[in-house]
C-alpha cells in the first residue's frame, strides 16, 4: 500500500471498489500473524496467582507445587505463582480462579498478597532487620534532629541570656511574659539596670552651658549620633556583617542563606519554635511507624477498624484548618496594621515636637534669660516625649525621676512637682509647655504654637491608646486554643496517606508527609509567637528583633531640637559670611 501511495498519490482517492483487493490482503495478513500469537498467550484467569513469572513461561507444575508447600504464611506468596487457602491455612499452586493442583480445592482462596489477613512474611533474621531499619530510619533521623536543635537552642540561650542577677529584673519587666503588672510603679531593683540598658539616652549629661554654646559645642559634649540599636530593625540591618559594605548589605534579604540565618536567630519567631516543630515531626514519624507496624502485623479486620479511626481523625483536620486560616489571617493582618500604626505615629509625634521647637527657634536670643527660656522648652519637650513611651517600655518603665535629674533633663524642684501628678507626669509637663507658650510668644506665633501643642497631645494620646488596644479575651483565647489544637492534631492527620491500602502504608516511609507537618506547625507556631510578642511593641526582652526602640527616636528628636533652638540668627550679610567661614 505504501509503495502504491508513493507511485500513485491518487490511489488513496480511488473509489472503495478499487481499494478492495488491498483491504482483503490486509485482513488476511492479520489473520495469519496476530491470531496465532493470541492463541499462544494464556487467558488472564489462567495466569499464576502472584504473577511472579512471565505468563508465557513454561514451568514444571510438580516442582513449583513443592516450592509452594514450603510457604508458612499467606503474605509469603508474594513473588511466587502460589496462592493461599485460608480455610485450611495451606499454600497451593494456582491461578486467580483457584488451585490448579490435581484434586485440590479451596473454599476461601486468596490469590493476591494484598488480600492476606496479615502482611507479614516470617523470613530470615536479615530480612526482618532490613524491614525494621527501613521503618525506623526516619524516626531515628527526626530524633537526632530534635536533640541537635535542643542543644543548639540551649547554647544560644546561654550565649544571649543575661546574668543570673538580672534575670529577676527581666522576669518582672518583660511584658511579653505577662509578668509585668500594668499598674506597677516601683522598680524591683535600683535604676542601675535600666540606665545601663538605655545608655544611649542617659549616657550624655545635658547642661545649660553646653546648650548655650549651640553649634560651637565640642564633640565630647554633643549628643551621640550613633546608637546601639535603631528605632526599627529590618532584615537588611540583621543580614549585613560587621564591616561589610552597604552595597552588599542592600541585597541581604535576597540571599537565601543569610535570610535563613537571620530567621533562626535567638528569639525570632521561627527560631523560637524550632524545638516544638522538630518535636512534632518526631511525633509524626512515630505515629507513621506505628501505622506501618499495624499494617504489617495486625489482621485485616483489626487494621480496617484502626484505619477507620485514623480516617475519622484526619477528617477533623481539614475543617479545623479552614477555620484557623480564616481567624488567624484576620487577626494577623489587623495586628500587623496596628504595629505599623504604632511605628508611623512615633515619627508623626516626632514631627509635632519639631514643629513646636521650630516655632520657638524664631524667638530672640540676646540675653541669658532668652537662652534659659529656650533651654526650658528643650527640656520640657524631651521630658514629654520620654513620658509618652515610659509606661510601655520595659527598660524605662520602672525608672524614677533620679536618672532624669542626673542626665540634666529634669530639675530637682520639678521632680518634686511631678511626683504629685494624679495620672501621669506627662500631663504636668504638657501644662508647662502650654504656660511657656503663653509667656514667651505672641500673636500669630502663639496660635501656631498652640496648634502644634494640641496635635502633639493628640498624637501622644493616640500612641498610648494604640499600645493599650487588645483583642477581646474571648476572641484571643479562642484563637490560641484553636491553633494549638490544630498543631497538636497535625501529627496524627498526615496528608496523602491512603489508610485503606495496607501495602502502601506498610512499604512507604512518607518523608514528604513528615516534612509537610514540620513546615505547617512551624508556620502556625511562629505566627502565634510573633502575634503574642507584638502586643508589647517596645519589649526588647521578649522580642529583641521585632521590638521598636523609643530611645533611638528620642535621640534623633533631641538632636534636631538642639539644632532648631541653638542655631544663631543671621541678621545681615556680614554675619552670614562670618558664619559660613570654616572654623580655625
Amino acid at each position: 500500500e505504501c509503495r502504491l501511495r508513493r507511485r500513485d498519490p491518487s490511489w488513496s482517492r480511488r473509489p472503495p471498489h478499487a481499494q478492495a483487493p488491498a483491504m482483503l490482503l490486509r485482513v488476511a495478513v492479520a489473520a495469519l500473524v496476530v491470531a496465532p500469537c493470541a492463541a499462544m498467550r494464556p487467558a488472564a484467569d489462567d495466569a499464576p496467582a502472584a504473577g511472579a513469572r512471565s505468563p508465557s513461561a513454561v514451568f514444571d507444575i510438580k516442582k513449583e507445587a513443592e516450592k509452594c508447600g514450603q510457604i508458612r504464611e499467606c503474605y509469603c506468596i508474594k513473588g511466587t505463582p502460589c496462592g493461599w487457602c485460608q480455610s485450611t491455612s495451606t499454600p497451593m499452586l494456582g491461578t486467580k480462579k483457584g488451585p490448579i493442583e490435581d484434586g485440590a480445592s479451596c473454599a476461601a482462596w486468596i490469590a493476591s498478597p494484598a488480600a492476606c489477613p496479615t502482611l507479614h512474611c516470617l523470613g530470615t533474621e536479615r530480612e526482618e532487620l532490613i524491614w525494621w531499619l527501613h521503618c525506623g530510619w526516619l524516626p531515628g533521623l527526626c530524633a537526632l534532629m530534635y536533640v541537635v536543635v535542643n542543644l543548639w537552642r540551649m547554647y544560644l540561650k546561654a550565649k544571649n541570656s543575661p546574668s543570673a542577677d538580672d534575670m529577676a529584673v527581666l522576669d518582672s519587666v518583660c511584658f511579653s511574659s505577662g509578668a509585668a503588672a500594668r499598674t506597677a510603679v516601683a522598680a524591683p531593683r535600683g535604676p542601675e539596670w535600666a540606665e545601663r540598658e538605655a545608655e544611649d539616652f542617659f549616657g550624655t549629661k545635658r547642661t545649660f552651658e553646653s546648650f548655650r554654646k549651640g553649634m560651637d559645642c565640642p564633640a565630647d559634649e554633643r549628643l551621640p549620633v550613633k546608637i546601639s540599636r535603631p528605632y526599627e530593625l529590618n532584615l537588611s540591618d540583621l543580614s549585613v556583617k560587621p564591616g561589610e559594605a552597604y552595597e552588599k548589605a542592600r541585597v541581604g534579604p535576597h540571599r537565601l542563606s543569610v535570610t535563613i540565618k537571620v530567621a533562626l536567630q535567638w528569639r525570632t519567631a521561627l527560631g523560637a519554635t524550632l524545638v516544638a516543630s522538630t518535636g512534632l515531626m518526631l511525633l509524626t514519624t512515630l505515629y507513621i511507624a506505628g501505622l506501618r507496624c499495624a499494617a504489617r502485623y495486625l489482621d485485616k479486620a483489626t487494621y480496617a477498624w484502626l484505619a477507620s479511626v485514623a480516617s475519622e481523625i484526619s477528617s477533623i483536620a481539614s475543617p479545623l484548618q479552614t477555620a484557623v486560616g480564616m481567624i488567624l489571617s484576620f487577626y494577623a493582618l489587623n495586628r500587623l496594621d496596628w504595629y505599623w500604626k504604632v511605628l508611623i505615629n512615633g515619627h508623626a509625634l516626632q514631627g509635632r515636637f519639631h514643629d513646636l521647637a521650630m516655632i520657638g527657634g524664631a524667638l530672640k536670643q540676646e540675653t541669658d534669660e532668652d537662652w534659659k527660656a529656650r533651654y526650658a522648652l528643650y527640656r520640657h519637650e524631651m521630658l514629654d516625649f520620654f513620658f509618652v513611651y515610659q509606661p510601655y517600655t520595659p527598660r524605662l518603665r520602672f525608672l524614677g525621676f533620679g536618672p532624669l535629674v542626673k542626665c540634666g533633663l529634669l530639675e530637682p524642684d520639678e521632680a518634686e512637682i511631678l511626683k504629685l501628678a494624679n495620672r501621669s507626669p506627662g500631663t504636668v509637663v504638657e501644662s508647662w509647655l502650654s504656660n511657656w507658650i503663653e509667656v514667651n510668644m505672641e500673636a500669630e506665633m502663639r496660635q501656631q504654637a498652640y496648634h502644634a501643642l494640641r496635635e502633639l497631645r493628640s498624637l501622644s494620646t493616640e500612641i498610648q491608646g494604640l499600645v493599650e488596644a487588645r483583642a477581646p479575651v474571648s476572641f484571643e483565647s479562642l484563637l490560641f486554643v484553636v491553633v494549638y489544637a490544630l498543631v497538636a492534631l497535625l501529627p496524627f492527620t498526615p496528608a496523602n496517606v491512603n489508610y485503606a491500602n495496607r501495602e502502601a502504608v506498610m512499604q512507604g516511609a512518607h518523608v514528604a508527609t513528615v516534612l509537610g507537618v514540620g513546615i505547617l506547625t512551624s508556620f502556625y507556631l511562629s505566627l502565634i509567637h510573633m502575634l503574642r510578642h507584638l502586643q508589647a511593641p517596645f519589649d526588647h526582652i521578649g522580642a529583641p528583633h521585632d521590638a521598636l526602640n523609643p530611645c533611638a527616636i528620642m535621640n534623633a528628636t533631641e538632636r534636631k531640637l538642639r539644632d532648631y533652638l541653638t542655631m544663631p540668627v543671621i541678621k545681615d550679610e556680614e554675619q552670614q559670611q562670618q558664619r559660613l567661614q570654616p572654623p580655625k
